[in-house]
């Protein structure tokens, strides 16, 4: 059903590219940086910034902008401002992707178990890099900032969703700037990330939806 993947992909982020056989030296160069990675957001709790959008499938190219916030366990809200104004919140038990223009609330069940090897796992200090993925330098990918590294990430176990990721780290601070996704369709999505803050206080308050009077309300998960 198209409002289910269009539901599943806003809880996926993409919701996320593969080298398998590499030389050694550069196998473990990737892995020590991966390590890196994983280490820069073992202690985040919260996690904001702002981010631009762009998805591609056959026949389809959209480009979307706004801001993030999310927090631990699985508290999210994206506010989408460019070129529609669209939110989509997690309140850690259901998530609601509400349009105002078309006076529609998408609604679902929600665990953080979702987030489960995904980039916005990782985000939050969760998950083993290491151990949910075979990582790889990516070699297919230009870098969007200078002297970026570029870490593809497949999944060790297969997934239904998506083929692999690609994250575009800060050589320095290994801030994640960008996020590529590639669906196992062959679609991508990809996250342009600026103004990345981390820990920063977040009141859960953000994450509260109150349905609009008068909106259409689909459950997307009622049989």
């Amino acid at each position: 059903m198209r409002i289910e993947k269009a539901l599943g992909r806003m809880v996926r982020l993409a919701g996320f590219v593969v080298i398998l056989l590499l030389r050694p030296a550069i196998s473990q160069s990737a892995v020590e940086a991966a390590t890196r990675l994983q280490q820069r957001y073992a202690s985040v709790t919260s996690v904001a910034a702002d981010f631009r959008q762009n998805y591609h499938a056959p026949g389809v190219d959209i480009t979307e902008s706004g801001v993030f916030w999310m927090k631990k366990p699985g508290l999210m809200r994206w506010e989408y401002s460019d070129p529609e104004t669209k939110l989509f919140i997690s309140d850690g038990r259901e998530t609601y992707l509400y349009r105002p223009e078309d006076r529609q609330v998408l609604v679902s069940r929600f665990s953080p178990a979702e987030l489960h090897s995904t980039p916005l796992e990782f985000l939050l200090g969760r998950g083993d890099i290491l151990k949910s993925f075979r990582v790889s330098a990516e070699g297919q990918i230009r870098p969007r900032g200078e002297g970026s590294i570029l870490l593809r990430l497949a999944p060790v176990e297969p997934d239904p969703n998506y083929a692999y990721f690609v994250l575009e780290c800060d050589p320095k601070t290994f801030d994640l700037r960008r996020i590529v996704v590639r669906e196992s369709a062959g679609n991508t999505s990809e996250f342009l990330l600026t103004n990345l803050q981390t820990n920063i206080r977040i009141d859960n308050k953000r994450f509260d939806f109150k349905i609009p009077k008068g909106v259409e309300v689909i459950r997307v998960d009622e049989k």
